[in-house]
């Protein structure tokens, strides 16, 4: 599991259609202010890491796409970044709607590290739902030798909402 983690904002409508427009409608440039307004949020709080990690997507969503958002994003950190370290080897389907134990399932050996790692590093990606992501990064940056993984994003998804997300999922409750 991962040792730290902060959000820079909560994931308001407004927030969820500014990441979608640069995910998905190919509008680049708003990874910059993005990326200002994480950079913010690090230096303020108790990071040590002086290694950036963005999460990875699986090459094929990446061809795609044609970027990694949260590699653009980490880009305005200024600090050294290791964007091809860990791998992610599995193409995983979205996680969007998944319950927390499916997400787990999801991302069981999804992600690889190709390199040397020590110290303490930072996983950067655009939002934070249950930590699923984080925690899998975080044990196999562990594995391969991190001592401690701190985790930052921009957006952190509410623990209510988080939890609409998994009812959802699980469909109508029977009594």
């Amino acid at each position: 599991m991962f040792d730290f983690a902060r959000s820079a904002l909560l994931f308001t409508n407004t927030l969820r259609e500014i990441i979608h427009h640069l995910k998905y409608a190919d509008r680049v440039s708003l990874a910059k202010p993005l990326g200002d307004i994480l950079k913010e949020c690090r230096d303020r709080e108790p990071f040590t890491g002086d290694l950036v990690i963005p999460v990875p997507l699986h090459s094929a969503r990446e061809r795609a796409r044609g970027f990694n958002q949260a590699e653009l994003i980490a880009a305005r950190l200024g600090l050294r970044t290791a964007g091809r370290l860990l791998r992610r080897r599995k193409s995983t389907p979205s996680q969007t709607g998944l319950t927390r134990s499916q997400r787990q399932r999801n991302l069981a050996g999804a992600f690889e590290v190709r390199g040397e790692v020590t110290g303490t590093v930072i996983v950067v990606d655009d939002v934070y739902t249950t930590g699923s992501t984080m925690n899998e990064i975080a044990r196999t940056l562990k594995r391969a030798g991190a001592e401690r993984v701190e985790v930052l994003t921009v957006a952190r998804v509410p623990s209510y909402r988080a939890e609409e997300t998994e009812a959802s999922a699980a469909g109508p409750r029977t009594q």
